[in-house]
């Protein structure tokens, strides 16, 4: 069903932008506690990275086959399953917490769990997208749905935190479990008419094909081909992010949870403002250069914050950093949206899921480990100072700065 005007008219786009919007609420609202629960249990820097760990690994292990699903099932269908499936995992939490025997080994497999089946949500709602809304509105949509993950950011850490300090962590959990209910019901509003399926038998061989069809879509955009290793590179360094800035927050500023929702919450504005404008933007700037353009402010912020230890700034430059990863993100989404074909768009963006995250897991349980050796200001700063050399670096690439994507595949919308 296409809307006749603009996208507020579109049930079905409204749909999906709350369910979206309310999963990752409660995800973000989830993690923050965790992360808080397993500082206060251990305050041992590298058990702190298990829980990122834990979060990462999944996208790398199930994504591929997670793009699978999507795009042999109903895409509203797997969603829903996801959302109940994540309220499960979390009830079985809020119960141990309640009775306050909820273990540090328990923290970390409830994490894997529950991103495990996350894995399923993003691809199927990626997917789904296209099949609601115009191809000349899609990069508006996808702003809009870009800018559910900071608003997430916003709300999350900070709900997290008030009710941390209120009640207890066992509080966070429990908002996150109405959460994905209410998520879960808001899908039943969605009714959207999606090709229907060629039935094919589930095995190795079926997979191994689909999954080839995915890479195949993805190998024949040339610029993707310079992008994936990058990204995958500072997202192995920004991996760790979460631990250091708990460390940076209670070690070097001597500060508490609320203090650390809140530059949370600062960073998640500018992610929310650089999603919403990426869109009317790309009409005046070249997306290759916007694009370099946000990293290289976004890496610089990361030595300034870390070396300059004053709230204030702290505050503007997770702003301004916020600000550079959401024009990144949500114009290289509405890119590829419009490029390639709806049948295969699941398994790209789970592959591409995958891709960008394959060594960030790693860069994880290295950084966890370092921050109990290592000051987390200079972490910080070295990770600027090579994530804004990487940046510089691709910008002597011709098909980078121009943004072409060259491309040779069949697999096109």
């Amino acid at each position: 069903m296409k809307p006749p005007s603009g996208l507020f008219s579109n049930r079905n786009f409204l749909a999906l932008f709350s369910s979206q919007t309310l999963s990752a609420i409660g995800a973000s609202v989830y993690s923050f506690a965790l992360l808080w629960d397993m500082k206060v249990l251990t305050n041992n820097a590298f058990l702190m990275s298990l829980v990122g760990f834990a979060w990462m690994v999944p996208v790398i292990l199930f994504g591929p086959i997670a793009g699978v699903i999507a795009d042999r099932s109903s895409k509203r269908r797997v969603m829903m399953y996801s959302d109940a499936t994540r309220l499960l995992l979390t009830v079985i939490v809020t119960v141990l917490s309640l009775l306050k025997i909820l273990e540090p080994w328990e923290i970390v497999a409830v994490t894997f769990l529950s991103n495990a089946v996350a894995t399923l949500f993003n691809p199927a709602a990626s997917a789904l997208l296209p099949h609601m809304v115009e191809k000349d509105q899609l990069p508006t949509a996808n702003g809009l749905s870009q800018a559910m993950m900071p608003l997430s950011q916003i709300l999350g850490p900070a709900i997290s935190a008030a009710l941390i300090a209120w009640q207890g962590v066992t509080v966070s959990f429990s908002i996150n479990a109405l959460t994905y209910l209410i998520s879960a019901l808001t899908l039943f509003f969605i009714h959207v008419s999606e090709p229907a399926k060629e039935k094919k038998p589930f095995t190795f061989t079926h997979i191994k094909a689909e999954l080839g069809e995915g890479w195949h879509a993805i190998r024949g955009i040339h610029l993707l081909l310079i992008l994936i290793p990058l990204g995958a590179i500072i997202n192995f360094l920004f991996a760790p992010f979460d631990v250091y800035l708990v460390q940076f927050v209670t070690v070097i500023l001597h500060k508490n949870q609320v203090l650390l929702g809140e530059i949370n919450a600062i960073f998640a504005v500018g992610m929310l403002i650089g999603s919403v404008i990426s869109g009317p933007l790309s009409k005046y700037l070249r997306i290759g250069y916007m694009m370099i353009g946000s990293m290289l402010v976004t890496s610089l912020m990361l030595p300034i914050m870390s070396q300059i230890h004053m709230i204030p700034v702290d505050f503007i430059t997770m702003f301004l950093m916020g600000v550079g990863i959401g024009l990144t993100n949500t114009s290289l989404f509405s890119l590829i949206q419009q490029v390639i074909a709806k049948e295969v768009m699941g398994r790209v963006f789970a592959f591409l899921g995958t891709l960008f995250s394959a060594i960030s897991p790693i860069g994880m349980l290295i950084g966890g480990a370092l921050a109990n050796m290592v000051s987390v200001d200079w972490l910080l700063s070295v990770d600027g100072v090579i994530t804004f050399l990487l940046a510089f670096i691709a910008l002597f690439f011709p098909v980078v700065r121009r943004f072409e994507w060259k491309i040779d595949s069949a697999y096109l919308s």
